[in-house]
């Protein structure tokens, strides 16, 4: 009797873990390390050619903002996701960057595209009254922050700030949390977090889908702008972009010549749904909340009410 009561608890464990493995959607950034072979180059990047251009943008998960460059931005050559901070880590990684925020590194030609237009597409890419992280991301690493490089782009970013505001007359000044920061070093990110959206399309667009970042893009710049900026026709500018010597070109879009996205999310499956009712939903729900992680209880926390302070020192004592 004992035995079988044994044998039974067993089942229902490894029915949880097969649900657990088919019903939640890949959890940001914890793709399979193994198949990551660690050679990555941690170093700053590159530049494809001496006559372009860079920037750094953070705006919550790279994946996101890179696909969102990759594929709509005029002018762009290369996206490469990656950290950048002030707190002096040397080599930071997805597992340890304290200090850091993901960010994008946008490549540009200057014949084909400027500083300022690239900034603008930022501005519609994120959610700027976000002040602890963005989206379903919660956390200094996610938060938003727009980097210059000299005092020419920080005038230019100061430029685009004011003229966001002024689109949104009824916007607070001091609700809108984007930071202009002096660009940092740029660290590249581990070679699983590049291209993301191209390598694992599935897992990218349920992701993106449920942690509700369309969505809210929407409600903050409306239909009209996110559509216009989320184009791949350009139609809102006449397929044209303005580039850093004031002359309109024909724009190029898509760098890597990525699908659309399918704008189809597929839900858990009906044979995970059906074992989590054979198999005692109670025991699913204690795991859940069991191994819930220090970031999820945090964002509840804060939804719940409580003091950041307060939220943040909880957050430090979870294992």
């Amino acid at each position: 009797m004992l035995f079988d009561s044994y044998i039974m608890s067993l089942q229902r464990v490894l029915a949880v873990v097969i649900l657990l493995a088919a019903t939640i959607p890949t959890i940001h950034g914890e793709d399979d390390l193994r198949n990551n072979n660690n050679n990555y180059d941690n170093g700053n990047y590159a530049l494809t050619s001496s006559t372009h251009k860079s920037l750094l943008i953070a705006a919550g998960c790279f994946w996101c903002a890179e696909q969102a460059y990759e594929q709509y931005a005029p002018g762009v050559i290369e996206v490469v996701s990656g950290y950048a901070g002030s707190d002096g880590i040397e080599s930071p990684t997805y597992r340890n960057h304290p200090g850091h925020y993901e960010v994008i590194l946008i490549e540009y030609d200057p014949n084909s595209t400027s500083y300022e237009l690239l900034l603008q597409y930022a501005w519609r890419n994120l959610d700027p009254f976000d002040s602890f992280g963005q989206f379903c991301d919660r956390g200094f690493s996610y938060q938003s922050a727009l980097f210059y490089a000299n005092e020419e782009e920080k005038l230019i970013a100061e430029q685009v700030r004011s003229e966001v505001m002024d689109l949104h007359p009824d916007w607070d000044n001091e609700s809108v949390v984007v930071p202009l920061l002096e660009r940092p070093f740029f660290w590249r990110a581990e070679d699983y977090h590049q291209d993301y959206y191209i390598k694992n399309p599935w897992n990218y667009e349920y992701y993106k889908e449920r942690c509700g970042r369309t969505k809210r893009l929407k409600e903050v710049w409306g239909e009209e702008q996110y559509n216009c900026y989320h184009d791949l026709e350009l139609s809102c500018f006449n397929k044209t972009a303005v580039n850093e010597d004031g002359v309109s070109i024909e724009a190029v879009v898509n760098v890597k010549n990525a699908p659309e996205e399918s704008g189809k999310v597929r839900g858990a499956p009906v044979w995970g749904i059906i074992v989590a009712v054979v198999f005692d939903v109670g025991v699913l729900c204690l795991l859940v909340v069991g191994f819930m992680t220090p970031s999820c209880k945090k964002k509840l926390s804060i939804e719940e009410g409580k003091d950041e302070s307060v939220v943040e020192k909880e957050a430090a004592d979870l294992p």
